[in-house]
C-alpha cells in the first residue's frame, strides 16, 4: 500500500467538531443550524482537488481540538467516529471520491495541541493500488 504522487496531506485550519445526533420535528429529521455552518465551513476550506478517486481508499485523520479550561479529562470529548464523519461528508459532497463505500479503512486520532499549535484537521486519502 504504497502513496502515489497525487496523494497529498492536507490542513484546514478550523476547530473540529463532532457530528451531533439528527434532530427530529413533525416534519423530518433535520441537522442543527450549527452543524450545517460546521460543513459549509470545512467545505470552504479545502484545497482545489484534481485527482479523480475511484478505487478502495484509505483515510487518515487527526483531530486536533480546542482544549478544554480547567478540566480534568486528558483527550477531547467526542467519539472518534463523530469528529471524522462531517469531514467525510464534505469530502464526498466536494467529490473527492465518489461514495463513502470506497474506503476500506480508516486512521484517526483525536488530541489536544501541544504548546504554540492550533486546531486543525489533518488528513490524507490514499488510493489501494489494484
Amino acid at each position: 500500500m504504497t502513496a502515489t504522487p497525487s496523494n497529498v496531506e492536507h490542513v484546514l485550519t478550523v476547530v473540529p467538531q463532532v457530528a451531533p445526533r439528527p434532530r427530529f420535528s413533525k416534519w423530518g429529521a433535520y441537522e442543527p443550524a450549527s452543524y450545517t455552518k460546521y460543513k459549509k465551513e470545512l467545505k470552504a476550506l479545502l484545497p482545489p482537488n484534481d485527482v479523480q478517486r475511484l478505487g478502495e481508499l484509505i483515510v487518515t485523520a487527526e483531530f486536533v481540538c480546542k482544549p478544554i479550561a480547567k478540566s480534568k479529562f486528558t483527550t477531547p470529548l467526542g467519539d472518534i467516529d463523530n469528529f471524522a464523519k462531517p469531514l467525510m461528508d464534505v469530502l464526498t459532497q466536494a467529490g473527492w471520491y465518489g461514495d463513502d463505500r470506497q474506503i476500506v479503512q480508516t486512521h484517526l486520532c483525536k488530541r489536544f495541541p501541544e504548546q504554540g499549535e492550533v486546531p486543525h484537521i489533518r488528513f490524507h486519502i490514499q488510493e489501494i493500488p489494484q
